[in-house]
């Protein structure tokens, strides 16, 4: 591996001199699925481009309505009784 025996890495850039970088087995060997996925999903995205054209989705071009109800939590008077999904004749049977 060549090292730079310049002060500056600046001064290594201009003279040309940067170390060689050997690329190490085992990260080419971790990072190989991930390349390998995004150029397939890279490709398979230009084919549906290529083949049916731009997006047409338009969902950001509606307006949000401000004045929609929200959500609202449950009262904690509920909190007593069982949930809905609560089996009480599961319940005897265990007992």
């Amino acid at each position: 591996m060549a090292i730079c025996d310049t002060e500056s890495i600046r001064d290594c850039i201009a003279t040309g001199s940067l170390p060689d970088i050997d690329p190490h087995p085992l990260v080419i060997l971790v990072l190989a699925p991930f390349i390998v996925i995004f150029g397939w999903a890279a490709w398979v995205e230009f084919r549906r481009w290529w083949r049916y054209g731009p997006s047409q989705n338009r969902r950001s071009a509606f307006p949000f309505d401000e004045d929609a109800p929200s959500y609202e939590p449950p009262e904690e008077a509920d909190a007593e009784r069982p949930p809905p999904d609560h089996d009480q004749e599961q319940e005897r049977r265990n007992d």
